[in-house]
């Protein structure tokens, strides 16, 4: 009897795009085998080998619902059989069984298998991770008028390890503007003012526990401290100080010492065994002292820094700036050494020492001192202007600009979406 000694497959997770990889079957001369490989959907591979008079393959490697495997292969005196499997380009995760079966009077060496079926570990496809980088106002959605598109960036997962990160520079210019009222600059924005989110929901609450700030969550694997933490009961501005795997175990911790357990939990591993395994939840420690139900829903809230340690995005964010527009408009009636100056608009106008008054006529650097909607502005000192002539207004405007240089280094396990804040660098009214 002959043995098959080795199967050489690489078994590691693919990326999203048509992967090709070779197989090496070592054995004595004279033993045989076939194999079978299938899908998540219990699709088989055809394995296709037969080719036309051109030398192209009459039927193209697929998968397909029809059961079929490899013919039957017979190792020759270079004690080894070498082909390939073509996997196919995937828009949402994928695996793959690959299956050796020992032939006719074969058997498989008992390393692999102690009969005559070995079955490779799971191999895992998983498609392209998108990034999107988006905008939001919270407080003045209903003040904006449509935000700009959002942008997005595709590559490879970071589930395929081996894979060569896909890197890529955006250069985001986004413009927005306000359908009424008018904005200022409340500060330039940072990296971290694009935000992601996160939830988890308690699995108690702070009467049966007799806590303020510990709170114990069903999930804490993704969370980290600074996050923002939101969710009915929540105290405004509360973000976590602690991470804790486990929950407080009440009879053994003392004034001296908490003590947390982690529970265990049955799961299934990726060869469908079942396990038992240490449960992902926890307890976290927030800032302000709040009040909360069980099965709440708990919102956590961070930025850039994070998101490498969140699902392994890196990114590296440049020339992030935030510039806005001059108001820009003409008198509508002669000034003679007044502060107030009949102007066409006041559109994006605002109030403030901030906001300077220039243009032919303009003595000094007066400031916005009071805006009357529609008809004219006082000054911060008198001026004489002629009727018709431009009047620029620069500090505050209804259009703003953001734009950024955003290298993407390496792509997370799952798409990710990065909203920035208007509302931190903005301020409407």
């Amino acid at each position: 009897m002959a043995t098959i000694n080795n199967i050489i497959f690489d078994t590691s997770a693919m990326p999203a795009a048509l992967t090709t990889r070779s197989f090496t079957v070592v054995g004595e001369p004279g033993s045989q085998f076939t194999m079978t490989v299938t899908n998540e959907d219990s699709h088989f591979y055809n394995f296709s080998e037969e080719v036309d008079k051109n030398g192209d393959l009459k039927v193209a490697r697929a998968f397909t619902a029809t059961p079929d495997r490899l013919d039957v292969k017979t190792i020759d005196e270079s004690g080894s059989y070498t082909s390939l499997i073509q996997f196919p380009a995937i828009t949402d995760d994928d695996h793959y069984y690959v299956t050796l079966y020992a032939v006719g009077d074969t058997d498989l060496n008992s390393i692999l298998s102690a009969n005559d079926v070995y079955i490779l570990p799971k191999i895992y496809q998983y498609k392209d991770t998108t990034l999107t980088f988006s905008l939001s106002s919270a407080a003045n959605s209903g003040t904006y008028n449509t935000l700009p598109s959002n942008v997005t960036a595709t590559g490879v997962s970071s589930s395929v390890v081996n894979a060569i990160p896909s890197q890529v520079t955006k250069n985001i210019s986004f413009a927005v503007s306000l359908g009424s009222s008018q904005f200022v600059i409340a500060r330039q924005p940072i990296a971290d003012d694009f935000e992601f989110t996160t939830t988890t929901t308690t699995v108690s609450s702070s009467d049966s526990t007799g806590e303020t700030l510990a709170i114990e969550v069903a999930d804490i694997s993704k969370l980290s401290v600074r996050m923002a933490v939101t969710g009915t009961g929540i105290a405004s501005n509360s973000l976590i100080r602690e991470v804790i795997p486990g929950y407080k175990d009440y009879n053994k911790s003392s004034d001296l010492e908490d003590v947390y357990v982690i529970p265990k939990i049955k799961s299934t591993n990726t060869e469908g065994k079942e396990i038992i395994s240490d449960s992902p939840g926890g307890t976290i420690i927030i800032s302000n002292a709040s009040t909360w139900n069980s099965g709440v829903t708990l919102t956590f809230t961070s930025g850039i820094r994070d998101v490498e340690d969140f699902n392994g995005t890196v990114l590296e964010v440049n020339n992030l700036a935030l510039t806005i527009d001059p108001v820009v408009t003409t008198t509508d009636a002669a000034v003679s050494n007044s502060t107030t100056i009949p102007i066409t608009s006041t559109d994006g106008i605002k109030a403030a020492e901030s906001v300077i008054i220039s243009g032919i006529g303009v003595t000094g650097a007066p400031h916005v001192d009071a805006v009357s909607a529609g008809v004219n502005v006082t000054a911060s000192s008198a001026q004489t202007i002629e009727n018709g002539q431009t009047i620029t207004f620069t500090g505050s405007s209804r259009n703003a600009t953001i734009t950024a240089d955003i290298k993407v280094l390496q792509y997370g396990i799952d798409d990710l979406t990065l909203t920035l804040a208007l509302d931190n660098i903005l301020t409407v009214g």
